[in-house]
């Protein structure tokens, strides 16, 4: 605790000081595409949302997208080991289920466990990320209960190469391009990356746990007078391995996604369909046990329209049609006699019909939003989510903002239908939340202070052998942010909190910290670029695992990190990174170890 007091007493004392920005700051306004459903700068969505570019993707010099997402306010991220390994995602408490992952507009995971996992998803395919803190279900539907990931895929307008290598055998490379001919641009990328890893568990397997994936890009575009017409496909392919108590411990993971989209603005109103389908794949084996298979086919189709009614009266309204089938290896249940038997899934099939609407209007120094959905799941029937907000401009800088939100998660495959545990009467995981947001931007300088507080009811969780829906939970946090600009600093922190309770039971939620905070400083000099980054994380309630047995808190946790760039010429760039400066031993999964000093080389080519 002192050493965070000290991190904070700093941080707020060089705030205090710092002079305002010199009139080369530029405007640090980002655009976000998802918040709204359409292109909006981030004060207009009346959202928390952090906009990550490839510029700032690459600044960072992070091994993997959940490292990346380490950085934001209100997100915890728990992983069970190193790159390739499994990472939970919680935003504001929620877990990875609760988290709805978007790849160019398509939903994407596995409809079996319920969410997206990110550890195998490569950064080098990614052109920007949006991050949506609080629910989206009114635009989104389902999952979109504590937030949303939109990824933006990688489109380079240039010839870039990247190559890497480091700790623990890391090594991968990257190429992505573009060619414009008259009215058609065609694109994409290739690239492969492994590691032999380390121990991931404390006290199981001793061996070390890598990863190892090829991925790639092809796609086209095409100008015409009725409209822009876009295909693209892209391919993850890997392996990675891990440490666990029972069944296999190595994983052949597949993905892919599919697009075909048509865009075009007639009548006053931009229009847009996207067609997509995409296949999530993981097979375990290993440790002489029966491979078993996950397997998610989704497709989609999404219609939207966006119509300009007055200059500042817009109109959003669409349909959405999502179908997933999915497939797991029979699994050996035994039954009261003592016997045994071969069963699967109980239902593989799953189709949702979604209508929505959205309205925005800006009178003045007022900004209002109002968006509705209706979704009709199979099995489930109807549920509507809405969503309200307000907004007024106090000053040119400065704007307070309020929202009201409802959101609904339905049970994933493997919450119904798991064999032996199945609980097939799950009911929908629901939620209502309130938000109360002040934005300053003024040049380089940028602060957030947002209050939250969201009741779900139906929460599911898995213990004593049991899924059961958890009749209330409460969460509530604040989050502040601070970006800018000291001298020749460039200065980024945010600090959050946050009180998850299961009001059942009268205790905290599991692996959620109550204090994190993040402070990164960069420095240009010339050609030569410097960076300090510090995550510090409190202590993690446990409570009890799968049997019933209590689990001991993990301690908090202060881990810092520094990244060095040199712009060689103009078309060259060395990076040096290393994480875990003082080599802190350090979990934030029980029973899963982190990496301890770890150093990343790179070299970035560009147009050569």
């Amino acid at each position: 605790m002192l050493k965070f007091s000290l991190l904070a007493t700093a941080v707020v004392s060089a705030c205090a000081f710092a002079q305002s920005p010199s009139s080369k700051d530029t405007d640090l306004e980002h655009i976000s595409v998802y918040a709204s459903r359409y292109a909006k700068p981030v004060t207009d969505t009346l959202t928390s949302v952090t906009v990550f570019e490839r510029a700032d993707i690459e600044a960072a010099q992070v091994r993997d997208l959940p490292a990346l997402l380490q950085q934001v306010p209100g997100i915890t991220v728990s992983r069970q080991g190193g790159r390739g390994q499994t990472s939970s995602i919680f935003i504001r408490g929620g877990s990875s289920a609760h988290t709805l992952v978007l790849i160019d507009g398509l939903r994407v995971g596995a409809a079996t466990a319920g969410y997206q996992s990110l550890a195998m998803l490569p950064l080098e395919q990614i052109e920007k990320i949006e991050i949506i803190r609080g629910p989206k279900a009114a635009m989104y539907g389902s999952s979109a209960l504590g937030g949303v990931i939109a990824i933006t895929s990688r489109r380079s307008d240039k010839l870039n190469f990247n190559a890497k290598a480091g700790s623990h055998g890391h090594a991968e490379a990257n190429l992505a391009g573009s060619q414009q001919l008259d009215q058609l641009k065609v694109f994409g990328s290739v690239g492969t990356a492994m590691a032999d890893g380390f121990n991931a568990t404390t006290n199981g397997d001793p061996d070390d746990d890598g990863f190892d994936q090829s991925y790639v890009k092809a796609g086209a575009e095409y100008q015409s007078s009725v409209g822009t017409w876009l295909w693209q496909s892209q391919l993850n392919d890997g392996n990675y391995q891990y440490d666990s108590s029972w069944g296999g411990d190595q994983s052949e993971v597949r993905q892919e996604v599919h697009l075909a989209q048509w865009q075009h603005r007639f009548a006053n109103a931009d229009h847009q369909l996207k067609l997509g389908h995409n296949v999530d794949e993981d097979l375990t084996y290993g440790r002489n046990q029966p491979s078993d298979l996950y397997r998610t086919v989704r497709d989609e189709a999404d219609w939207q329209s966006v119509f300009q009614l007055q200059p500042t009266l817009s109109l959003l309204g669409g349909l959405n049609y999502t179908d997933e089938q999915v497939k797991k290896t029979p699994s050996t249940v035994w039954l009261p006699d003592g016997s045994t038997e071969l069963r699967g899934y109980a239902d593989d099939h799953r189709v949702n019909k979604a209508v929505f609407t959205g309205l925005s209007y800006q009178p003045g120094d007022w900004l209002f939003d109002a968006s509705g959905r209706r979704d009709y799941v199979s099995g489930y029937g109807g549920e509507n989510s809405y969503q309200l907000g307000a907004g007024y401009q106090l000053t040119e800088q400065l704007q307070l903002r309020l929202g009201k939100a409802t959101a609904f998660k339905v049970p994933s495959f493997n919450d119904l239908y798991w064999p032996g545990y199945e609980n097939p009467d799950l009911r929908p995981e629901e939620s209502t939340s309130h938000e109360a947001g002040l934005d300053y931007l003024a040049g380089a300088w940028q602060s957030s202070l947002v209050y939250f507080h969201r009741d779900l009811t139906n929460l599911i969780r898995y213990q004593d052998r049991q899924v059961f829906n958890v009749k209330k939970a409460r969460m509530r946090g604040v989050e502040f942010s601070q970006n800018g600009q000291i001298g020749s600093v460039e200065l980024a922190f945010n600090y959050s909190w946050l009180q998850a309770d299961d009001l059942q039971k009268q205790q905290r939620l599991t692996l959620l910290p109550k204090h994190k905070a993040v402070l990164n400083l960069s420095q240009q000099y010339g050609d030569w670029s410097y960076g300090l980054t510090s995550l510090f994380q409190s202590r993690v309630f446990n409570g009890k695992d799968w049997s019933g047995v209590p689990q001991p808190d993990l301690p908090s946790t202060l881990v810092l990190g520094t990244a060095v760039s040199y712009q060689w010429d103009a078309q060259t760039k060395i990076q040096l990174k290393l994480d875990n400066l003082l080599d802190r031993s350090y979990q934030t999964s029980l029973g899963y170890r982190q990496a301890g000093l770890e150093l990343m080389l790179g070299v970035q080519l560009v147009s050569f």
